[in-house]
């Protein structure tokens, strides 16, 4: 027995020492193979289970943005529509004597988030009692608002309650420590003049939207800096009022009118009355909120006459001694053309036709002119085809293709008949006059606009400035003239179609355009009075508020006197 314990002491030393039986190291290495063919199994299986995962992934992420986009994106808008307005601060707009026209100011919006809301009904009393005077909002109209819903009837994440409060009134809001109500800073526009040059300004509404004028024109760059514009607020708070004292005196339709600077086109002033003021511009007549000196053409009637002057002169064809027998009728093809009053046969020059603003004598210099000439100097006064102004809107007028003329159009185009041209276009035309000869592009922005280019020579435009000036020294422009100053221009009075008959009807537009001084003009104004009913006539109507807003504008630029003051009294 103890041969046998100690055999199994022995045994046990060897395998405590790690000697273990042949047996067992056999069968542990007949184990191995199939050990490592399960961890195979096991790792094949855990990268089977990843890629089953990421492309479950993968094509769950391409249906939530492919096929399910525009469904989610709809779910989105309606719990979170469109966010308060004017979260940015834009531009400034500034008049040329730095008064600002339209500028941004801090504003608070209040913010719904319906679902959050505990008690919509005392909150929307709460909310009616501090914001409802301000913004005219009553309590069952905020109320609808806190209690807004989605088109699956769930209530909203977001809901506009009021817009543009002042940041005071938006801190008594927030004392009220209603759950679900949050107040959201940013802008809102403001007009500091209201309803000066309100077409021209433009208008920026909800969202950030712009309409017309220098708001749309330069949206961009007011998103970005300031602009300053040549439109000088003075001036243009003159031309407004004589404007609104020319229609109330004559009963007029409308008025429009525009200063401008002969040289480079700059427009100083520009206005439409009845006009509308931008702070409350959902309640104005969309008619009034159009820019009228630009998208609405007209027959200009007498004024086109200098047009006609300056091209037979320019051509050659028509000296300024030149005389001309003038009868008080001319028979053109099928039609009798007759002068305003009527006189026998007189002798004229070219000067007195324009001075008298003879209809047969204008067309006797037209048919010496021809019509290719006259269509030719037409075009190349702008006539036909948009100004450029930095304005969107402008319509091109109408002057028909030379091919479509008939036997008659030599008889009425040149006396501003059977063609439409806006009073932008009439009035660069006659800064072309005044400034020797070179077309000019308008603009409202200060920067300036390229040089034109040369229409007719500077001996003509002095001839042309020499004739226009004895219209208003001796002529039918007579009400025109200024003390110290020289002036020149021409009336106007242009018989209007009647749109229903397609005929000339019993409603005219009067007009003056003029520039001064007439020496050496610098500025220059027309005047537009649409249907006035106690006179028809430009010399009446419209040359009084040009002689305003001209003496206006000489004075305060301070520009220098060319003769003497004499006494020239205000004719109403």
């Amino acid at each position: 027995m103890s041969r046998k314990r100690a055999e199994r002491r022995r045994r046990s030393v060897v395998y405590l020492a790690g000697r273990r039986p042949a047996a067992r190291r056999r069968a542990r290495l007949r184990a191995a193979p199939a050990s490592r063919q399960t961890g195979r199994r096991r790792l094949f299986t855990v990268v089977a289970a990843v890629l089953i995962v990421g492309l479950v992934l993968v094509g769950r992420a391409f249906q939530l943005s492919v096929v399910d986009g525009e469904r989610l994106q709809a779910f989105a808008a309606s719990q979170n529509p469109e966010p308060a307005a004017g979260t940015e601060r834009r531009g400034t707009i500034w008049s040329a004597d730095g008064r600002p026209l339209a500028m941004s100011v801090d504003a608070v919006s209040v913010i719904a988030t319906p679902y959050q809301i505990p008690e919509p009904e005392r909150a929307a009393r709460q909310l009616a009692r501090v914001i409802g005077p301000a913004t005219g909002l009553r309590e069952d109209e905020i109320l609808q608002r806190l209690t807004a819903r989605d088109d699956r009837g769930r209530l909203r994440g977001y809901s506009v309650v009021a817009e543009d409060l002042d940041p005071a009134l938006a801190g008594r809001v927030q004392e009220l420590l209603i759950p679900g109500i949050t107040l959201e800073p940013g802008y809102r526009r403001v007009y500091p003049d209201g309803d000066l040059a309100s077409q021209l300004v433009g208008y920026l509404g909800d969202y950030g939207r712009a309409y017309g004028g220098v708001e749309a024109r330069y949206d961009e760059r007011l998103r970005r800096e300031d602009v300053r514009l040549t439109l000088n607020a003075a001036v243009q708070q003159e031309l407004e009022s004589s404007l609104e004292r020319a229609m109330e005196e004559y009963e007029a339709r409308s008025a429009l009118g525009i200063v401008m600077r002969v040289e480079n086109g700059e427009i100083v002033a520009l206005a439409n009355v009845p006009d509308y003021d931008n702070n409350e511009f959902s309640a104005a007549d969309p008619a009034l909120q159009r820019n009228r000196v630009l998208t609405d053409p007209y027959e200009p009637g007498s004024t086109f006459k200098a047009f006609v002057l300056a091209a037979a002169l320019e051509a050659n064809v028509v000296r300024e001694d030149d005389v001309f027998l003038v009868p008080d009728r001319i028979e053109v093809a099928d039609r009798v053309v007759h002068d305003s009053e009527p006189h026998d046969p007189e002798r004229m020059t070219p000067g007195e036709i324009l001075q008298r603003s003879s209809n047969v004598g204008t067309i006797q210099i037209a048919q010496r002119l021809g019509e290719e000439l006259l269509y030719d100097y037409i075009t190349r006064f702008g006539f036909g085809s948009p100004t450029g102004v930095d304005l969107w809107g402008e319509d091109a007028g109408n002057v028909p293709p030379l091919e479509e003329w008939s036997g008659s159009s030599i008889g009425n185009i040149p006396i501003g008949q059977g063609l439409t041209v806006t009073p932008l276009q009439l009035a660069a035309g006659y800064a072309a006059i005044a400034n020797g000869g070179v077309s000019v592009t308008p603009h409202v922005a200060e920067g300036g606009a390229a040089p034109g280019e040369r229409v007719i020579s500077e001996e003509t435009s002095a001839i042309l400035r020499g004739m226009l000036q004895d219209v208003v020294e001796a002529g039918t422009g007579h009400r025109a003239r200024i003390p110290g100053y020289s002036v020149a221009g021409k009336t106007g009075t242009a018989q209007k179609v009647d749109p229903e008959l397609g005929t000339y009807g019993d409603e005219y537009v009067s007009s003056f355009v003029g520039f001064a001084p007439a020496s050496d003009p610098e500025y220059l104004t027309l005047i537009v009075v649409d249907e006035p009913q106690r006179s028809i006539w430009g010399e009446r109507v419209a040359a009084p508020a040009f002689q305003r807003v001209m003496s206006y504008t000489l004075r305060y630029f301070n520009v220098v006197p060319d003769r003497e003051p004499e006494a020239v009294q205000e004719v109403d």
